[in-house]
C-alpha cells in the first residue's frame, strides 16, 4: 500500500480536522446551542450530492531483478495529480448509529508511472507514462455514526467499490498499440473497499453537510501487458486512492 499514501491521507485527514473546529459553532447564538433540525435523522431515506477532489494513485509490485547489471528498466516510480470527482448520495437509516449508503460518482484524474531506463544507443533515459482515467465508482457503504452533538457529530465508512475506467486505453485497436501515447494500458474493471472519516453539520431548514476523507484500496492488477520494457519488470500495479470530499443532503 506505501508508506507515503498512509502519510498523506493521515496528513489530509489532520489538516480538514483543524480547519473544521469553527464550524462546529453553527447553530449557537450568544452561547446557548440550538439544535437545528433535531428530527433529521428519522428519516428513512435522504438523498442529496457531492462534489470534492481526488489523488489516484498506484501500488506498483516490481521483479526481484530489477536494476541489475544489463537490466533495461533501472527504476519504476508512481506519482499522482489532483483530480476531482462529483457524486449522488442515497442514504439509507438502518438504525440510530448505522445507515447504507450508495454514492455513485464520476471522477477524473491523471496518474503517472516514471521509468528510469538504460537502452542500448540511448545511455540512461528518464520517461514518464501519464496514464489520464475517467471512472465510475459505484460504492456500497456502510456508515456509523457518533451520538450527534448538538448541530454535529463525527462517523466513519467502510464497504465495497466496483470501478469502472471509461478511459481506458485497452480497448483501443491493434493497429494504434505502437502509438507513443499508448505504451501503458489497464484493464478497465476493478474492485477493492473503501474506508473514510467524516464529519456531519446540521444546518437550519431540514439540510445538513458534511466533510469526509475516504481512501481506496483496489483488489485487482490493473495492468494489461503487452511484452515491452514498460510491464515486462511491473508484477502488479494496484489502484490507490483518496479523495476529500463535502456532501449536501
Amino acid at each position: 500500500m506505501g508508506r507515503h499514501f498512509f502519510s498523506r491521507f493521515l496528513f489530509v485527514f489532520l489538516l480538514s480536522a483543524v480547519l473544521l473546529q469553527p464550524v462546529s459553532a453553527i447553530g449557537s447564538r450568544g452561547g446557548a446551542k440550538i439544535p437545528n433540525t433535531p428530527m433529521y435523522d428519522n428519516k428513512l431515506f435522504h438523498f442529496g450530492f457531492s462534489l470534492g477532489m481526488n489523488f489516484m494513485n498506484f501500488s506498483v509490485g516490481t521483479d526481484e531483478n530489477l536494476g541489475f547489471e544489463g537490466d533495461t528498466v533501472l527504476s519504476v516510480r508512481h506519482r499522482s495529480q489532483p483530480g476531482f470527482v462529483v457524486g449522488v448520495v442515497t442514504n439509507l437509516r438502518l438504525g440510530k448509529y448505522f445507515d447504507l449508503r450508495f454514492i455513485p460518482s464520476f471522477s477524473m484524474g491523471t496518474r503517472s508511472l516514471e521509468y528510469t531506463t538504460n537502452l542500448p544507443g540511448q545511455g540512461v533515459v528518464e520517461d514518464k507514462q501519464d496514464i489520464e482515467s475517467i471512472m465510475l465508482f459505484l460504492p456500497l457503504e456502510f456508515k456509523w455514526k457518533a451520538a450527534r452533538m448538538t448541530n454535529h457529530r463525527p462517523y466513519v465508512t467502510a464497504g465495497f467499490q466496483y470501478t469502472l475506467d471509461m478511459a481506458n486505453r485497452k480497448i483501443r485497436e491493434q493497429g494504434n498499440a505502437t502509438d507513443e501515447e499508448y505504451k501503458m494500458k489497464l484493464n478497465p474493471h476493478d474492485f477493492g473497499v473503501t474506508v473514510g472519516l467524516g464529519w456531519d453539520f446540521f444546518l437550519p431548514y431540514n439540510n445538513k453537510i458534511a466533510v469526509e476523507l475516504k481512501a481506496y484500496f483496489g483488489f485487482r492488477d490493473v495492468l494489461f501487458r503487452e511484452n515491452n520494457i514498460y510491464t515486462d519488470r511491473i508484477t502488479r500495479l494496484d489502484s490507490r486512492m483518496i479523495q476529500l470530499i463535502v456532501t449536501f443532503e
